[in-house]
């Protein structure tokens, strides 16, 4: 007989399109249509089989009707199995790609401008990590997925944003973060994916009653200066007591200015938010409002930002509706003017920052003691340095259905931006003095515009199903600026204006474009056997004209082998499954007209303007190309635990480099398709229902470990880079430099390695010297870890929540380069110096076993210079994170109206297990540490209340 019927959401009474609806015990089966609508032939004593993603699968028996309404329940553990890969959106089980969700909830757990820095070890093989604990924009944080490849080109992912290349999202309107890891996964972005992908989908509206939601978050920062502690001036007193320094006079030793004290502060979070949601039928909404303010724990710095979003959705025809999606934000930053940071460590304690009468003091006095003479409290009053920046994103895409198995997508962005920058140095201060006061101004804007066009099917033939997309996408973007500093500026005059001389002026515009077709097809095989291919071809204008189009392919399939007869028995064994992938993806983060023959009009000739060639032409440069393979394994136990395990290589060639020229050539470099790097390395990540009850306790775990190599460079030349050194078969960031022998027991020099080689290079002997310029250069470790991670545990229990999470990285060796200046043995005495660590000691006397040289006026024997003697251990453990909560029950907030309310407690920070003698073990990716700006620990409290 033949049975018709309608599908409906049973939260919201919505037809749900795109329903699987099966014969039980047979291969025939039907979809949907957009109004949730089907017909489907059966016996009439069947039964049938509604299934659909983020749903909870129901069987219906016909029982001799014609007539079907069927409501399905959502399911809240079937939703978090739903992975969005921008283009395309499948079921975790669907899938035969390496990828990782993050949900919204999980990355709102650390307080922060940034969701790319609250992802910060929550996804196995995504290394996040940031260079300064200064609050503002995200240019900061730096994010590698599986290693860094690339040596000249960007290696940041790439970024996508509600199914669209780029855009905007702000921390609160995050519904789901997926991070595409492998060829099967990122290659139907092949022209940008070879660093990965990272797709945001943000929070949508669903039919039913307006719902709004608000949150309140305050609190307070306070520095963390890790193990690093400067000397008080009892403690400098004494050291330099030590090596007897001749400008030690006797009442040094009763002063002491806590420089760190006037630098620094407790500074005060906020956070508010706020969010409507609702709609009918035919329209639902999601409309959202935020404000986030930090002040920096470094006086005169901070950051501000307001952010709103509009995403309304709309069901024009029973075959054609249109989203539209509206993001705007604006951000104040202020920077300290004055060198406060890096003179709150070496200024003396010795020195006092204000005069008898109560004024401060510039640090030009004759009996400042400083060798930088240099009173930061001084410029503050006058110099200031402030940014601010606006962004704007409007998205609107159109869908429109041929039929049930067949419909068009076409998604059209357009983002703009601007940023100003401003900065006075004032002529009463050092940096305005020369030319009276000095006054820059700095103007950027950007835009672009975005379609990608898509054509998607998906058929059932039986135990057969095929889906598949054909897209075109076109995309232009557009930047200008210009920046000029004027000289003779007033005090308090803020503005260039006709008393002011022009002292330098610039300025800039740049244009590229990419043009993509795309394609994809996959296949399933009764739920079991799923296969994936995919192919895409790029042209950018960042190429030369013989190679401005790459090819770019994957292949992969999953087999899901507890759905296998052989395994009904094994109860147990709730998910085991089989993923393997290899393909294709190009990286074109490069400038712009790197590829084009170029002249310079920046110089004069006779007095009149004239141009200089800047950069040889080459036609063929072109794509970079990262070659992946994979092989991961899903496995779960008895519904409790989930594990996933993931091998993998990624070959990166014909790196985008710039290559040096000769000097005959008149060129100092060209960007050329030369090199190749290699990352490979494993994956785990574990997942854990431990306690199912009245208590809940959940535990996640991840850790990835990633080995680096460089293959080949252009005619096998290693390329220097400042104290590391890119060679062939060692890690893209060795440390190359002089290593630390230790020092001599007899006479507290210091000592290094120096070898002898022979006419190959081959060392044939070592020997240690005290002579800095005979000790032979090395490589002495790696900037990069061997393996990072984080882990949490989460335990609830009557509304009350407990949530604790952990990130740590291992192996890396960081270069503490402020103990050049802090730990010198005496080469900069009239800067501050460091407190030893515990286990640290100095050479005193003869037979001494030191770690420390004897402190000389003036330096020993250059002890503070590069060397592996700074090279230190960058290992840490942190608790990032520590909440407790609790949901207030409904019987107590229902009379006053309220649908829901949280209030929380929570640290960000709070401790850090680490070696390493500095301020802050996560560094920046070159793995260099000197006087950063350390990072908040913060304290807050906070409600959300639903209405």
């Amino acid at each position: 007989m033949t049975i018709t019927g309608k599908v409906i959401n049973t939260t919201n009474q919505q037809p749900l399109p795109g329903v699987n609806i099966t014969v039980k015990g047979t291969s025939s089966g039907t979809t949907t249509n957009t109004n949730g609508a089907f017909e489907i032939t059966a016996p009439d004593d069947a039964t049938l089989v509604f299934s659909f993603i983020g749903f909870e699968t129901k069987e219906v028996p016909v029982n001799g009707q014609s007539s079907l309404s069927v409501s399905l329940t959502e399911s809240t553990e079937a939703l978090e199995e739903v992975l969005v890969l921008g283009y395309t959106t499948q079921s975790k089980e669907e899938s035969t790609s390496s990828v990782v969700q993050v949900s919204g909830e999980d990355l709102n757990d650390v307080t922060t401008s940034s969701a790319t820095e609250a992802l910060q070890g929550k996804a196995a093989g995504v290394f996040v990590t940031s260079a300064s604990g200064q609050p503002g924009p995200e240019s900061d944080t730096k994010v590698r997925i599986r290693g860094t490849g690339s040596i000249s080109a960007g290696a940041e992912p790439l970024y996508v944003v509600d199914g669209v290349i780029g855009g905007t999202f702000d921390p609160n309107d995050v519904a789901s973060i997926n991070v595409l890891k492998d060829a099967s996964a990122t290659s139907l972005y092949g022209s940008r994916a070879a660093n990965g992908v990272v797709v945001v989908q943000t929070k949508s509206g669903s039919a039913g009653e307006t719902q709004l939601n608000v949150s309140s978050t305050v609190g307070w920062n306070q520095r963390s200066n890790g193990n690093f502690e400067v000397m008080n001036g009892q403690q400098l007193y004494s050291y330099h007591e030590r090596f007897e320094s001749p400008i030690l006079e006797s009442d040094y030793q009763n002063r002491n200015t806590n420089w760190q004290d006037l630098a620094f502060r407790t500074g005060l979070t906020n956070k508010y938010e706020a969010s409507a949601s609702g709609g009918d039928e035919q329209t639902t909404f999601y409309i959202s409002g935020n404000y986030y303010d930090e002040e920096g724990t470094l006086v005169s710095t901070g950051y501000e930002r307001f952010g709103g979003r509009v995403n309304v959705d709309h069901q024009f025809t029973d075959n054609f509706n249109v989203s539209a999606k509206i993001a705007g934000r604006y951000a104040n930053e202020v920077n300290n003017p004055a060198g406060a940071l890096y003179q709150s460590y070496i200024n003396m304690p010795w020195d006092r920052p204000f005069g008898e009468n109560g004024e401060i003091r510039t640090g030009k006095e004759s009996n400042w003691i400083g060798r930088d003479q240099s009173n930061f409290l001084y410029p503050m009053q006058y110099n200031f340095n402030k940014k601010n920046s606006k962004r704007l994103t409007a998205n609107v895409r159109g869908e429109y259905d041929f039929a049930d198995w067949l419909y068009f997508t076409s998604t059209n962005r357009i983002t703009y931006s601007n940023s100003r920058n401003e900065s006075f140095s004032d002529s009463r201060t050092a940096a305005g003095s020369t030319n009276n006061g000095e006054l820059y101004n700095y103007y950027a804007q950007s835009s672009s515009f975005l379609s990608s066009n898509l054509l998607n099917f998906e058929h059932n033939f039986g135990p057969h199903t095929v889906s598949g997309v054909l897209g075109f996408e076109y995309e232009t973007n557009y930047a200008d600026g210009t920046g000029g500093t004027g000289t003779g500026i007033f005090s308090g005059l803020e503005i260039l204006d006709v008393t002011a001389e022009a002292f330098s002026l610039g300025g800039y515009k740049s244009e590229s474009k990419f043009i993509s077709g795309l394609s994809q097809v996959s296949y399933d095989y009764e739920n079991t056997y799923f296969a994936k291919l995919s192919f895409r071809r790029d042209g950018s204008s960042r190429f030369g004209r013989n190679n401005r189009y790459g090819n770019f392919y994957s292949v992969g399939g999953s087999w899901i082998i507890s759905n296998e007869e052989f395994l009904e028995s094994a109860s147990q064994v709730t998910n085991l499954k089989l993923r393997a992938s290899y393909g294709t993806t190009g990286n074109a983060d490069i400038s712009n007209y790197l590829a084009s023959g170029l002249y310079a009009y920046s110089v004069q000739y006779a007095g009149e303007a004239a141009s200089q060639p800047e950069r040889i032409e080459n036609p063929d440069l072109t794509w970079e190309v990262a070659e992946m393979a994979n092989i991961g394994v899903d496995f779960g136990l008895f519904d409790r635990v989930d594990l996933s395990v993931d091998l993998y290589q990624k070959t990166n060639d014909d790196l985008l480099q710039n290559v040096i020229l000769p000097g005959t050539s008149g060129f100092d470099n060209i960007t050329r398709n030369i090199g190749s790097v290699r990352n490979r390395g494993v994956e785990l990540g574990i997942s854990s229902t431990n306690i199912q009850g009245a208590l809940n306790w959940t535990t996640n775990f991840n850790i990835a470990f990633n080995n680096n190599e460089v293959l080949s460079l252009n005619n096998g030349e290693d390329i220097p880079n400042g104290n590391q050194r890119i060679m062939e078969g060692k890690d893209l960031r060795t440390w190359y430099m002089r290593k630390w022998a230790g020092v001599d027991p007899e006479n507290g020099n210091p000592l290094w390695v120096k070898q002898e080689k022979d006419e190959n290079g081959n060392v044939v002997s070592e020997t240690t010297t005290s002579n800095y310029s005979e000790a032979s250069l090395m490589s002495v470790g790696s900037a990069s870890p061997d393996f990072s991670g984080g882990f949490g545990n989460t335990l609830e229990y009557k509304g009350w929540k407990l949530n604790a999470f952990f990130n740590f990285v291992y192996g890396n060796k960081i270069y503490h380069s402020a103990r050049e200046l802090f730990d010198s043995d005496g080469a900069y005495a009239t800067y501050n110096a460091m407190v030893l660590m515990d286990d640290w000691n100095r050479w005193q006397e003869s037979g001494d076993q030191a770690t420390h040289p004897k402190p000389v006026y003036g330096g020993n024997n250059n002890s503070n210079k590069p060397s592996s003697r700074y090279l230190e251990d960058g290992s840490y453990i942190r608790l990032q994170n520590i909440s407790l909560s609790y949901n207030l029950p409904g019987s107590w907030i229902s009379e006053l109206g309220i649908r829901s309310a949280r209030i929380f407690a929570s640290g960000d920070n709070l401790l850090t297990i680490t070696s390493f003698s500095g301020m802050d073990p996560e560094v920046d990716l070159d793995g260099i540490a000197g006087t950063k700006y350390p990072i908040s620990k913060k304290y807050l409290l906070g409600i959300e209340l639903g209405f």
